[in-house]
């Protein structure tokens, strides 16, 4: 019998996650009723920290983004105390170097090749929720969303991504006219699973981020012309994937 073995990590960055915001949450609250506080305990720095292990629990150690807000936040907290250790102003630079390795890598494949998931493992998980709603309205913070959409008159979708994953699969739907997916996303992650024939145009503004269509190139032919995705919005540390397995 088939499992998915990506789910043990799902949930297990979403008790993280969980319990980050209940003890962020704890020490605000001692804050709030005089209780003092070490500097920078509730400072985004301490925020960016967490939210990069949670991302690294969830995508099994593999992810980039989350050493880099691992290592940003570090930097930050660690310039705070020990000013003559690290130079804050070359953090940024750095931080944008090691993310054109990480593309030039990905791209030249130095890091090494990933194995392809079967397709009957990612095409659509009864498990996941479902949806028959034409529009989608998605916000995602410090955790993840997977929604499987089956509308045979799907009319788009409002995304919004901050350290996390999002995952729109439309395999099973169907659009009856042009449709505009917004997506927002922030050190985070947005996948979009679309039917193989379906057109997708990107007008996405990337800063520091990118939009892949990891799709194969079909045949002219096979391409419907009045099923077309237009994205919309904007992607800043992070990457939105068009994907289609049907």
């Amino acid at each position: 019998m088939r499992r998915r073995h990506h789910k043990p990590f799902n949930q297990n960055s979403k008790i993280l996650a969980g319990l980050f915001v209940i003890f962020f949450g704890s020490v605000f609250l001692a804050q709030q009723s005089g209780v003092a506080i070490p500097d920078g305990l509730l400072s985004w720095k301490s925020i960016l920290i967490a939210a990069g292990i949670v991302s690294l629990v969830r995508h099994r150690f593999k992810a980039f983004m989350g050493y880099a807000m691992i290592a940003v936040g570090s930097a930050f907290l660690l310039d705070d105390y020990y000013p003559q250790w690290i130079d804050a102003k070359m953090v940024l630079p750095v931080l944008v170097i090691a993310f054109g390795v990480g593309m030039l890598g990905k791209a030249l494949n130095l890091f090494g090749s990933k194995k392809k998931r079967s397709r009957e493992h990612v095409m659509f998980d009864e498990d996941i929720d479902i949806t028959g709603d034409d529009f989608i309205e998605a916000t995602t913070l410090f955790g993840g969303v997977k929604k499987n959409v089956t509308s045979q008159n799907f009319r788009g979708a409002d995304i919004s991504t901050t350290f996390g994953g999002t995952e729109i699969n439309l395999s099973k739907a169907d659009i009856q006219q042009p449709i505009t997916i917004n997506t927002r996303t922030a050190f985070g992650g947005v996948t979009i699973i679309v039917p193989s024939n379906w057109q997708v145009h990107s007008e996405v503004s990337a800063v520091f981020g990118a939009v892949e269509d990891q799709r194969g190139i079909m045949d002219s032919a096979q391409v419907d012309e009045n099923k077309v995705v237009t994205l919309e919005g904007s992607c800043v540390f992070g990457g939105v994937e068009i994907k289609s397995y049907v």
